[in-house]
């Protein structure tokens, strides 16, 4: 029986073994046949399913959105609709991400010159003094109970 053990998949795929078993438990690769001893062996097919799911994955899709893909591509059926719309969908969710990094960044930004302001200000043979940032978070705390 021609075909390919899960481990020379892997290897063909550039993946680890254990996330090929993972892809085959959540349905993302096609039940392998069997030997008559027992043996899975995979498609050529898989590869490529592979390499896709390995490219979806780098483009910031879920498991369960890479799911979604293959099954478009699968059955062939108003493809670039659905795959525009998903492809919408994942763009808003990655602005929306953007937006909070680029808060998150203000915030720690703001917080390094806070600490920086208190090193210059502290005399070194003083020894440290409570970190204001840690101060503002203890303050930020005591408030919200």
């Amino acid at each position: 029986m021609e075909g390919l053990t899960r481990g020379q998949l892997a290897q063909r795929a550039q993946i680890n073994l254990e996330t090929v078993r993972f892809y085959e438990q959540e349905g993302l690769l096609a039940p392998a046949s069997r030997t008559a001893s027992g043996y899975r062996k995979f498609e050529e097919s898989a590869v490529d399913r592979l390499e896709f799911v390995r490219r979806a994955k780098a483009l910031g899709f879920s498991l369960g959105e890479i799911r979604d893909l293959l099954i478009i591509q699968d059955e062939h059926a108003d493809t670039c609709v659905e795959v525009r719309d998903l492809l919408l969908t994942k763009l808003a969710t990655v602005r929306e991400k953007m937006v909070e990094l680029q808060k998150l960044e203000g915030q720690l930004s703001a917080a390094l010159r806070k600490c920086n302001q208190a090193l210059k200000r502290q005399p070194a043979e003083h020894g440290p003094k409570r970190c204001p940032v840690l101060r503002q978070m203890s303050e930020s705390k005591s408030r919200k109970d």
